[in-house]
């Protein structure tokens, strides 16, 4: 994700403030009650009703000093310039100084850098003008009251513009980084719920066949019976462990290490393949392994992959294929990928049985490490899944 800070104007699609609205009214009424007490009895100045028409214009029109600031900025200039040049009127500091430098402020708050300097060239224009023509305020000792504020409300606005700018840009970074922070809890959730299925799925799957079988040989073969229940123990106690090794993962400890760090198994991997197909062959499916190519070390979140693809397809053989069925894995390490095939001469599952969540859960997995799944039954009997997981990527 990129983020963009733009110094374009701000606020151009929303309504006047309220804020605004009281600023703009609140100097109208200042610069009328000065109209009224300080230009009664000075009529070389104009019309006291012209002066009131330039002084309303220059301060209502702040009201929309966010919106259009440059527009406003133009306005309030030519209401302090353009009348000079007709008549000679007075400048107030209610209906013409104080607008001017809210006015120049706002340009430099909520405009681009062009449209501050544009207006600031404008602002000393209409200054110039007004000194001119009016003689009380083109003393020299005015220059420094009237430039150095207008300078500061400049410099003020822009440091605003700064500001906002830099937090807009901070809430950015915190909007990405929440992003980021929730797809990889949504990452991380949907990796241990593929793990607790492979786990609670090959276990419980081996418990239900060794149960049936047990019942079946409880009358005729009683050792037979035992020897399935025991079976079915040591599985319960398999999938006990392994719950118990990931809830100890996700249970930290206040130090944050992981809780029983200690006693935890590692991950399983290719190189436990040999014990998950005695395991299945106990079952009463036969499971040959075969390995062809140069067995390598591969990445732990990879090697669980491998781990896990050849698990579920061996525990959907054990549910599905029945019996005298035989099963065949085979691994194999080519240069840049890392092939897997396993195939199962039983019974093709049935409708529907294909599409749960342990292929599911196998596709997800291997597009983790950008591998490509196939399954499906095959023309002469059973079920094929075929893995290709390329190395490189790992």
């Amino acid at each position: 994700m990129t983020v963009t800070v733009s110094g374009a104007p701000r606020c151009r699609d929303e309504a006047p403030s309220v804020s605004d609205v009281a600023l703009a009214v609140g100097l109208a009424v200042f610069a009328a009650l000065d109209l009224r007490f300080n230009l009664d009895n000075s009529a070389q100045y104009g019309s006291n009703l012209d002066t009131a028409v330039v002084v309303g214009v220059s301060t209502l029109s702040l009201i929309w000093r966010r919106r259009y600031p440059l527009a406003v900025l133009t306005v309030v200039v030519a209401a302090v310039a353009l009348p000079e040049l007709v008549t000679v009127q007075t400048v107030t500091l209610w209906g013409h100084f104080v607008p001017l430098l809210v006015a120049a402020y706002s340009v430099a708050r909520w405009d681009t850098p062009r449209a501050m300097v544009l207006g600031a060239v404008m602002v000393v224009v209409g200054l110039g003008v007004a000194m001119v023509r009016v003689p009380s305020v083109g003393t020299a000792s005015n220059i420094p009251f009237t430039l150095v504020p207008v300078c500061l409300a400049l410099v003020a606005g822009r440091s605003m513009h700064q500001r906002a700018d830099r937090a807009q840009h901070l809430e950015a970074r915190e909007a990405e980084r929440q992003a980021h922070v929730a797809a990889a809890v949504e990452e991380e959730r949907s990796r241990i719920a593929r793990e607790l299925h492979d786990i609670v799925s090959h276990c419980v799957s081996v418990m239900v066949v060794q149960a049936g079988a047990s019942e079946e040989l409880m009358t005729r073969d009683p050792d037979r019976a035992r020897e399935s229940m025991r079976v079915v123990q040591e599985t319960g106690h398999q999938a006990v462990a392994e719950l118990g090794r990931m809830l100890g993962v996700l249970r930290g400890r206040p130090d944050g290490s992981p809780s029983g760090a200690s006693t935890l198994a590692p991950q399983p991997g290719t190189g436990d393949l040999s014990d998950l197909a005695e395991r299945v062959s106990g079952l009463g499916v036969p499971v040959q392994l075969t390995v062809s190519g140069n067995p390598r070390t591969l990445p732990p979140g990879l090697d669980l992959t491998a781990y896990r693809v050849v698990q579920e397809a061996l525990t959907n053989a054990v549910k599905h294929a029945g019996r005298p069925a035989k099963a065949h894995v085979e691994i194999r390490y080519w240069p840049q990928a890392l092939d897997i095939d396993i195939v199962d001469d039983g019974h093709t599952p049935p409708s529907g049985a294909t599409a749960g969540h342990g292929l599911i859960g196998m596709a997800e997995r291997v597009a983790v490490y950008g591998g490509r799944l196939e399954a499906g039954a095959r023309a002469e009997g059973g079920f094929r899944v075929h893995v290709t997981l390329p190395l490189e990527a790992s």
